[in-house]
């Protein structure tokens, strides 16, 4: 084991508030692991708006040779970025990321197709379901209000059939109310329905659930009063709790297992220990993980309480979304450093409470922060946090974000990273 040199500073990487040097060892490539890669089609990130079926066929197959070349064996495909489908849906209309034009058909199945083309190359896929979100734009940034967005949609959308169950954001953006038991439902019909009819591995949602921002919703204090709850953060978490509970119990009714997998932002909560007397919040949590105390977490920002899923036996992995630093800290206003949070803690983290719930665990990798400065213009950034991963027997794989930086010509550091991780990923293990 080795210690690893910082790098924009004297010494070496230590875990949070400590002395503890954070060690690695050589690389040692797995015959067995899951190496995964997000696809996301949301805004047209990784996949561009068709032009014709042949050359849109092509781009896809053209997307499953790129994943074979670095050694992946898993894509997880966003497949309802926006209350809409990249798939043959009886619940949802064509996605406007693949033509431009919400419910217009493309031509041919798409997800089908990936899926099918995928299974030759002996690559799963996952299909990524984003529950609520109804727009990711500002309605008054297309000149509309609200209602008009929503007649703009296809008639075949549950938002536009349900505009009482849409709610807006307070940045004018759109999800479905997760408090509401027809959109609990319809949202686990929706999963039922692709597990149902595709050969996937997993069903799998990342970490939005109520949004980063702030809602808008004029009913919520009503029906938070009759829900018996004293807490409208306990109320919150209840819904989402809902929904996840309802997603577990229909891919239960299916007639071969089919995984059903949460991204979640990086922190769960953070350990009370950390927390100054005066400024403890219900983020605080004497098993939470060692980082700053000002740290978002998903329990209290996102209302998503990924642990109790965890302890319920809802979810069968988890895939936290660990995109920090081996070694991040902030300036104060007055000048001095404070460490904020770290990989090695977070990853430690995860690996303890996911052995003790007994859940897969697959570490999710910023490869999209290589950058031109800071410290993922280290090229090593994410090598060494591969390295630190085989600390621990139950991280048993790793997620990359996203697709696109597979293909981009920039920066630098990111193309000396890929050239690395080929080094280490020489060939394509079997999926866990």
């Amino acid at each position: 084991m080795k210690p690893i040199k910082r790098y924009l500073e004297e010494g070496n990487i230590t875990y949070f508030n400590s002395n503890e040097e954070v060690l690695i060892n050589e690389y040692q490539e797995k015959d067995v692991e899951l190496r995964g890669v997000w696809f996301s089609t949301v805004g047209n990130i990784d996949l561009p708006i068709m032009e014709d079926v042949e050359s849109y066929k092509k781009y896809l197959k053209g997307v499953i040779q790129k994943v074979k070349e670095y050694n992946f064996n898993t894509v997880i495909f966003q497949v309802r970025p926006t209350n809409d489908a990249l798939y043959e849906s009886n619940l949802a209309p064509w996605s406007r990321f693949i033509t431009g034009v919400e419910g217009k058909d493309p031509g041919f199945d798409v997800f089908g197709y990936f899926v099918e083309e995928a299974k030759k190359e002996n690559i799963k896929v996952h299909a990524w379901l984003n529950p609520y979100r109804v727009s990711n734009l500002k309605y008054s940034e297309l000149n509309m209000t609200k209602d008009e967005f929503l007649n703009s949609l296809s008639e075949k959308n549950f938002a536009k059939k349900h505009p009482e169950l849409v709610i807006e954001t307070v940045l004018d953006k759109l999800i479905l109310d997760p408090a509401a038991v027809k959109v609990q439902d319809y949202v686990a019909d929706v999963a039922y329905e692709l597990a149902s009819k595709y050969d996937i591995k997993a069903i799998h949602i990342d970490d939005y659930f109520y949004p980063y921002e702030a809602i808008r919703d004029p009913k919520e204090e009503e029906k938070f009063q009759k829900s018996g709850f004293s807490k409208l953060s306990d109320y919150r978490r209840h819904n989402v709790n809902l929904l996840i509970e309802k997603i577990h119990k229909k891919l239960q009714t299916l007639d071969r297992k089919v995984e059903f997998g949460i991204s979640p932002f990086g922190i769960y909560r953070t350990n009370i220990k950390h927390f100054p007397q005066d400024k403890i919040t219900e983020a605080a949590w004497e098993k939470g993980s060692d980082n700053h105390y000002t740290c978002f977490s998903c329990y209290s920002g996102l209302y998503a309480d990924v642990y109790y899923w965890m302890v319920k036996g809802w979810i069968d992995y988890v895939v936290p979304q660990n995109y920090f630093e081996m070694d991040y800290w902030k300036v104060a206003t007055d000048g001095t450093k404070y460490e904020v949070v770290k990989y090695a803690d977070l990853a430690k983290w995860w690996a303890n409470i996911c052995k003790e719930t007994n859940t897969k665990l697959y570490m999710g990798q910023g490869l999209y922060r290589y950058a031109n400065e800071g410290n993922f213009s280290n090229s090593e950034e994410i090598i060494n946090q591969l390295k630190y991963n085989q600390n621990y027997d139950n991280i048993l794989g790793v997620v990359f974000f996203t697709y696109r930086d597979l293909v981009k010509e920039e920066p630098k550091s990111l193309i000396e990273a890929r050239e690395k991780l080929k080094k280490l990923w020489t060939k394509q293990p079997l999926d866990i």
